[in-house]
């Protein structure tokens, strides 16, 4: 009986740190570090005062990329609580942040300043917590190298093929295009993360180190000169972490060679698949493994415990096609995608320039190998990049040995549960303030725009009155100001109501002094200088009394017989 579909669960494993990048960099005016972690955010999104705005206005209007580093770091607080991603750093990548941000790296004979460019290259992701994911095309990739290796049994390929991988995969799948190609048959979809969980993940340093050590003139070994990269990877030690289905379509009965895979290319199980990886994956392991240890680059404790694990449970689960070994990503070196055999693998190795030429040769290994690290300078207990078990349907506790190897490994992680619950609470807190501060910045706009309202309309109507109704609205406002400073307002005292002492009381007795006896003043315009001193002066002057009346002669101001 012919089963048109078959349909597999995928669980994924990491055995060391794995980056999958995504074309995209965290650079410092998008990602602040604090207590060890990087919040990346949105820069637009967060709400900065007007001291703030002129600071990086300035910064970014003289081209200054120290100011503006400077401006992030100086208001990481304001930034962080927009944040969409969290991701804990080494401790090497946390201190060269607070080191390097904001401060020149070298200068150069000319002057010229070289700024730390600090960039953090993302690991694809998804989601809201935009969490890594495993793209099935990048599974896939991996699995085609092994199918075509296995197919090529390491024959050298023909001359037309040696510089063209794509001429090679159409000889070695029939000749033809993705009709006639058996991997059209392998439908992978993208290992996200499992159910419930967030996989763990740290930005650490990838470091380039040379596989055989090249001496000086003095017989020391020269030290790598290459720049280490700081790339956002997914962790090694978590258990099943990643899941997908996939799934193998059969094409029986149909046999056209020209629409169709031919049968004998046609993979029949996953199972196949899985021996065809491991067969390619682990002598590939072994053979880094060799490099890596006997330049004393590799953790020790990790390669044993990964060799116990795949010469222990795993052994059983390859060896039945179970599980399999894959290497993914970009750096798991050139090794990990070219295929088998004396003479087979061609890769371009770039050598030093010459009369200002990049010199570059064809070699059958690479020269370098990309390395983890904690810190750009380490060189000592690193670990590969790429490694991954994949499990075929795994069953619930038929890998005890690979579960409680993930357990020892994850110990002292970040718990980012409660690191998570920490940064809503400190993001709720630091919005609130800002509504707080934006509904305050809004009141006092209010009032400053009442205010000038207020003088805007003083101004007019001084402008309409009489030269004595200004000296009224001008005695008006001063004891206006006066009372405004006054208890609960300010600590002011009400001044003497004495004639003989300078003061607001004294410039209103020589006001109506002046309103009686100079003919300009209009009755009109006594009266309200009348009405206006009875109605302030009370606020601002003491005592207040019938004998200040009298002195003032508001009598006579009102036209009243005294």
């Amino acid at each position: 009986m012919n089963t048109f579909l078959k349909t597999y669960r995928l669980a994924l494993t990491p055995l060391s740190p794995i980056h999958i990048g995504c074309g995209e960099d965290f650079e410092p005016t998008n990602y602040v570090i604090d207590d060890g972690v990087l919040y990346g955010f949105d820069p637009s999104r967060a709400t900065l005062n007007e001291l703030q705005k002129s600071k990086l206005t300035a910064a970014a209007n003289n081209a200054s990329l120290l100011g503006i580093q400077r401006f992030f770091k100086a208001n990481a607080k304001d930034f962080m609580v927009h944040a969409d991603v969290l991701i804990p750093v080494s401790s090497g990548v946390a201190d060269k942040y607070e080191s390097a941000i904001g401060r020149v790296a070298n200068t150069e004979a000319n002057g010229n300043q070289i700024v730390n460019n600090l960039a953090v290259e993302r690991a694809s992701y998804t989601g809201k917590l935009r969490q890594p994911y495993i793209p099935g095309s990048s599974f896939k990739g991996a699995i085609r190298t092994a199918v075509l290796d296995e197919l090529n049994a390491g024959h050298r390929p023909f001359e037309d093929c040696k510089k063209s991988s794509e001429r090679l995969e159409k000889r070695l799948f029939g000749g033809g295009e993705f009709q006639t190609s058996p991997m059209r048959l392998v439908k992978v979809a993208d290992l996200m993360p499992a159910a419930g969980s967030e996989p763990a993940r740290c930005v650490m340093y990838a470091v380039n180190l040379k596989k055989a050590k090249v001496l000086d003139k003095d017989g020391n070994e020269r030290q790598p000169k290459g720049i280490a990269a700081r790339k956002e990877c997914i962790l090694h030690g978590q258990f099943r972490a990643f899941v997908a289905d996939a799934v193998l379509p059969s094409l029986d009965p149909h046999r056209d060679s020209k629409t169709t895979p031919g049968p004998e290319l046609r993979p029949t199980d996953f199972k196949a698949l899985a021996q065809q990886s491991n067969a390619y994956n682990l002598t590939r392991m072994r053979r880094e493994m060799v490099v890596l240890n006997g330049r004393g680059f590799v953790n020790p404790d990790w390669k044993k415990s990964v060799e116990a694990l795949i010469g222990g449970e795993l052994k059983t689960k390859f060896d039945s096609g179970t599980a399999f070994l894959i290497r993914l990503g970009r750096y798991g070196g050139a090794e990990s995608k070219t295929l088998s055999g004396d003479g087979v693998a061609n890769i371009k190795i770039m050598g030093a320039r010459v009369d200002g030429k990049q010199q570059s040769t064809f070699e059958s290994t690479t020269k370098t190998v990309w390395l983890a690290a904690e810190r750009e300078n380490e060189q000592k207990c690193l670990l590969p990049f790429g490694w991954a078990i994949v499990e075929i349907d795994p069953k619930e506790g038929d890998s005890p040995q690979l579960k409680a190897w993930c357990e020892a490994q994850s110990k002292g992680r970040r718990d980012m549960a409660a690191l998570r619950q920490q940064f809503e609470y400190q993001r709720g807190v630091a919005l609130q303030q800002k509504v707080e501060q934006s509904a305050l910045a809004a009141h006092w706009l209010e009032l400053k725009k009442a205010d000038e309202f207020a003088k805007q309309q003083r101004v007019q109507q001084l402008a309409s009155l009489s030269e004595q109704g200004r000296l009224v609205e001008d005695l008006r406002q001063r004891c206006n100001d006066w009372a405004s400073k006054l208890p609960p307002n300010g600590n002011f005292k009400r001044q003497d109501a004495n004639i003989a002492k300078a003061g607001l009381f004294q410039d209103a007795h020589k006001l109506a002094t002046q309103a009686l006896t100079n003919a300009q003043w209009q009755t009109a315009d006594q009266e309200t200088l009348a009405d206006m001193l009875e109605q302030c002066l009370p606020k601002v002057v003491a005592p207040w009394g019938p004998d200040e009346k009298k002195k003032l002669k508001l009598t006579a101001l009102r036209g009243q017989a005294a």
